[in-house]
């Protein structure tokens, strides 16, 4: 190739401003850019507006911004600003605050490393992000995905308790279920760490158990709390409370484990059940479990229309429906606990 044509074909090198506060840092990025190739650094700034200056003067392809001379992402938002073009790279400190580089790269920047970068993660952001993908270091990615599991625990944090505080409304409006969440949650657990000790630990599981009957949280007063035996229209309505409960935690993102328990407490074991008349080990286990110890406290407590059945009598009556409404291993394993 004629030697003239090849160095026209060779790209052109990134222009790069570093926006760094202190030169010993801004010439050991220097060297490692020149070590990396591909680039070059055409300007150091050392505040804010001689960075800005710089970036209006010269649209570098990318600049690299120390996180610390950007408060409030000023920096960052200003240069995106006057250059969109610019890609920008902001230089954190692993002692910095994640929720900076969090705001930055909302702010306009498309990358992120620490000053003490290698060559490789330079030359990666470097080349390769853009606003469509954005490159960040490993480092600062830990320090990320580590503020945002920070957001979504308390984010969790806050559905969970107002999701309880829902289902405690509906057991206070509910006259037949006084204590009920915490007396058939104990009993279910006891029940299914016998059958499943792993399963039965798991927080997403005792979710489950608590917030079975959110959904009444839709059901007229009238219904919930009717004297009598509910009429066929008046079932249909309260048949859609497994299915409305799913949709009340959904947002949250509880687990299968959680919204299985939810939706599949009233399903029987021989297909009879509600909503999906779902039949023997299609019915997920914990809600299989759930069923009996619902039953159980359903059937030993007062009710409008009934007073409590004795200890003897619920056991009774689960050993009969066992292989119908029950799964019969589970009311078997159930009664053994009761005796």
């Amino acid at each position: 190739m004629d030697p003239l044509a090849a160095r026209i074909s060779e790209p052109k090198p990134l222009r790069v401003l570093i926006a760094e506060r202190h030169r010993t840092v801004a010439q050991s990025l220097t060297a490692l850019i020149g070590a990396v190739g591909g680039a070059e650094v055409t300007a150091i700034a050392t505040g804010p507006e001689e960075t800005i200056e710089a970036g209006s003067r010269l649209s570098p392809d990318v600049a690299i911004v120390d996180l610390e001379m950007s408060p409030n992402c000023s920096l960052v938002t200003g240069l995106h600003s006057i250059s969109p073009d610019t890609r920008i790279i902001v230089l954190g400190s692993r002692e910095g605050d994640a929720n900076d580089l969090v705001n930055a790269l909302a702010s306009g920047a498309v990358g992120a490393i620490y000053r003490e970068a290698s060559v490789e993660a330079l030359h990666r952001a470097l080349q390769s992000s853009t606003r469509d993908a954005p490159v960040v270091a490993d480092e600062a990615a830990g320090v990320l995905l580590s503020s945002y599991m920070d957001v979504l625990t308390e984010k969790r944090k806050k559905d969970v308790a107002t999701i309880e505080a829902l289902a405690a409304a509906v057991e206070a409006r509910d006259l037949n279920t006084a204590r009920h969440l915490e007396r058939v949650t104990d009993l279910a657990e006891e029940c299914l760490k016998k059958i499943d000790p792993d399963l039965g630990a798991m927080e997403e599981m005792a979710y489950g158990f608590m917030l079975h009957d959110v959904g009444k949280i839709g059901i007229p007063d009238a219904i919930l709390n009717k004297p009598a035996a509910l009429d066929e229209d008046e079932w249909a309505i309260m048949r859609g409370h497994p299915e409305m409960g799913v949709r009340i935690v959904d947002p949250v993102g509880f687990s299968n484990t959680t919204t299985e328990i939810i939706l599949s407490h009233h399903e029987h074991w021989d297909g009879g059940g509600y909503p999906h008349g779902l039949k023997g080990e299609e019915i997920p286990l914990a809600a299989r479990a759930f069923s009996v110890a619902d039953a159980y406290d359903a059937m030993t407590s007062d009710r409008p229309y009934r007073a409590a059945m004795t200890k003897t009598v619920a056991i009774d009556e689960l050993k009969q429906a066992a292989g119908t409404t029950f799964d019969p291993d589970i009311v078997d394993l159930f009664v053994g606990l009761r005796n």
